[in-house]
């Protein structure tokens, strides 16, 4: 596993083409209240390195499925796993949504951190669609994207802010990301494109999805990167109840 970076914000993925960050914000804090709540059966979207999937074991899940896309970074989060909770894990390979089935009314919870603003806005359909399928009823979704406050995407805000007021579907989604960043970031290793999201387009789509949306909000981004921060707008985050 790459060292972390940046004063400890993040840890690069292993294709140098993004970082699992390792803040955990308001609505991670829900998923594992959540977690010691019900004990019930978890699946985490595109885990990383496994840092909320050891931080649910340890919450007291029954079992977490771990989902992800490359084999290198799940052989990891498996090797992460203290062994006293490795009966609990489940690795699941494969690009989410396509690559992962699952039977209806799998989960009691699933957890998606910062994949979303990857993603055109019908793949996020699709991908909500999914969730809502896997979920046991009453079973509830959590969702951590980046907001575009912040400080490193300082120049596109008001892009994103004229896009709002031309009544854009999804007004997030920016053609150029990488043009903000600065060299000593290294902005290749940044995506071409971005979807920010923000509470309205989350309250809109998981209720499209048929979800019950128990809250979606701007938090605050407190960690130690500080182009990462700007004022408290950092993260946009949602959490639904299938009814």
């Amino acid at each position: 596993m790459p060292d972390p970076v940046e004063n400890g914000a993040f840890i690069p993925t292993l294709d140098r083409q993004g970082a699992i960050w390792l803040y955990v914000d308001q609505v991670s804090e829900s998923y594992l209240d959540f977690v010691k709540e019900t004990r019930g059966v978890m699946l985490e979207i595109a885990a990383g390195y496994g840092h909320l999937v050891i931080l649910a074991l340890e919450a007291g899940a029954a079992k977490v499925f771990a989902n992800e896309l490359d084999p290198g970074q799940l052989a990891i989060v498996q090797s992460r796993v203290p062994a006293e909770y490795s009966s609990q894990l489940v690795c699941c390979l494969g690009a989410f949504p396509e690559q992962t089935l699952f039977p209806d009314g799998s989960f009691d919870g699933i957890y998606n951190a910062r994949l979303f603003h990857f993603f055109t806005g019908d793949r996020i359909r699709n991908s909500l669609a999914a969730t809502y399928r896997w979920l046991k009823p009453g079973g509830r979704i959590f969702l951590v994207n980046d907001a575009i406050y912040r400080t490193i995407f300082k120049s596109l805000i008001p892009v994103y802010e004229k896009q709002i007021a031309a009544g854009a579907e999804w007004p997030g989604f920016i053609a150029d990301v990488r043009s903000c960043i600065p060299e000593s970031l290294h902005p290749a290793t940044f995506p071409a494109t971005m979807n920010f999201m923000d509470p309205v387009v989350f309250t809109r789509e998981l209720e499209n999805a048929g979800f019950q949306v128990l809250t979606a909000g701007f938090y605050p981004y407190t960690g130690s990167f500080a182009l990462g921060r700007l004022d408290g707008r950092e993260i946009a985050g949602a959490i639904g109840v299938k009814k």
